[in-house]
């Protein structure tokens, strides 16, 4: 087993950083995973562990910093959901151009904000074989409460920003700007959706603290055929229980090696 560093150029020639683990040529299952974190997130901590575990189950999977976030150029302030969309296509431009001949299938997995960017994304590249959708939402539109508090949504029309208290944390005192906020009501998630006609799997925590159950079922409605959906019996948003987590990763794997 091999983990790299890696980075690539995005659409803006900025300059993305992240890791690529490359499973031994004997366990190889001949499928490429790509882990997207959410928001505030980065590519470190939990998407690691996720990383190394099916690294482990024979996946090649690569993790990487959006622009704005810790290791990846781009200042935080300027972030947009819209960007990070078009930003996995620059991480898949790179897999494949890189390592397109250690992979036979492509699996786009992404977590919170980071399954936001792949419901997006997914229908407009051929490319990508599955989706894999972690702690989403359905809409953005009724969503933006789950990421916004009343102050917060005063501070974007009042000040123009929001700052981050986070202590400890990389994204701690920096500022994220109005045009985030804005697009919560412009990017259309059931759109996207409906127009993916690959396997679709879905796997939310029965207590997400985020994000209710309602939203992953409503997904699960708008999602064509073949689909799934999985409630994990007590899991919180980022299933930080590694008994969860397992469950998570096994689902996943049964997906990922299943012919449709």
């Amino acid at each position: 087993m091999v983990v790299k560093k890696i980075s690539f150029k995005n659409f803006r020639k900025q300059t993305l950083r992240g890791f690529v683990h490359l499973p031994s040529k004997k366990k190889s299952n001949r499928k490429a995973l790509i882990y997207l974190h959410g928001f505030p997130g980065h590519c470190t901590g939990s998407a690691e562990v996720f990383a190394k575990l099916f690294e482990k189950l024979g996946y090649l999977v690569l993790r990487f910093d959006f622009s704005g976030t810790d290791l990846s150029d781009g200042t935080f302030s300027n972030k947009l959901m819209s960007c990070e969309v078009t930003e996995v296509k620059d991480a898949i431009d790179f897999l494949f151009a890189k390592y397109g001949d250690q992979f036979d299938e492509l699996i786009l997995s992404g977590i919170s904000t980071g399954a936001i960017d792949a419901s997006l994304y997914a229908h407009t590249d051929k490319r990508v074989s599955k989706l894999v959708l972690l702690g989403a939402v359905s809409d953005l539109k009724h969503a933006v409460r789950y990421d916004f508090s009343a102050v917060q949504v005063h501070d974007f029309w009042t000040k123009g920003y929001v700052k981050y208290s986070r202590e400890g944390k990389w994204m701690h005192g920096k500022k994220i700007k109005k045009k985030f906020y804005d697009e919560f009501f412009k990017l259309d998630i059931p759109k996207a959706i409906r127009s993916w006609n690959g396997p679709t799997l879905i796997v939310h925590g029965s207590l997400d603290e985020a994000i209710p159950v309602t939203d992953p079922k409503k997904l699960f409605e708008i999602c064509n055929k073949p689909k799934k959906l999985l409630i994990v019996r007590g899991a919180d948003h980022v299933f930080s229980n590694p008994i969860h987590g397992l469950k998570v990763v096994k689902a996943i794997d049964k997906f990922g090696r299943k012919k449709f």
